[in-house]
């Protein structure tokens, strides 16, 4: 695979991972501060809880697609890593596919509930309901980018090894 794609992508993946943490400490400090507010001042500020569980879904959501691209999703390395070298890469590569095509389900199906939920609004936050769910579509369409990418990455890279030997 194109050394400038996997450092594009690798880019990418460090831009989602910063984001989750900015959103994450943002959401810390909002936390503390409505915790404060309320039992010290006795006046808590009535929306941070529902931007609370939309950072929340965003953190969760993105978090998820970096983790496709850096491997550390949950997976039963336990098992895979015994298996022999070509069943390993199979199984790796079968991994990623199954990953792309479940994101292929969680963008189609989130694209149509963040748009079924765009005309309700949020209670105390003057957003449509459905910017929760953009994050859906969003995470979904980077980890089919991120999961494909790794799938014909481990195939390029063992069957490009492969061949050599063979050449060789």
């Amino acid at each position: 695979m194109n050394k400038t794609i996997l450092r594009a992508l690798d880019r990418l993946e460090r831009i989602l991972t910063a984001a989750v943490a900015v959103i994450l400490g943002a959401l810390a400090i909002l936390v503390c501060w409505q915790v404060f507010s309320r039992y010290v001042l006795r006046n808590s500020p009535y929306w941070i809880e529902e931007f609370s569980v939309t950072a929340m879904m965003w953190i969760g959501l993105l978090g998820s697609a970096a983790c496709v691209w850096s491997g550390s999703h949950m997976s039963l390395e336990l098992v895979v890593k015994r298996l022999p070298e070509t069943a390993r890469i199979w199984a790796e590569i079968l991994i990623d596919v199954v990953i792309g095509l479940f994101a292929v389900f969680l963008c189609s199906q989130g694209w149509v509930l963040a748009a079924a939920t765009m005309t309700s609004r949020m209670t105390t936050i003057p957003l449509p309901i459905g910017v929760s769910y953009v994050a859906l579509p969003v995470a979904g369409g980077l980890m089919i980018l991120f999961a494909f990418a790794r799938a014909v990455r481990k195939a390029t890279a063992y069957f490009g090894a492969k061949r050599e030997k063979t050449d060789a």
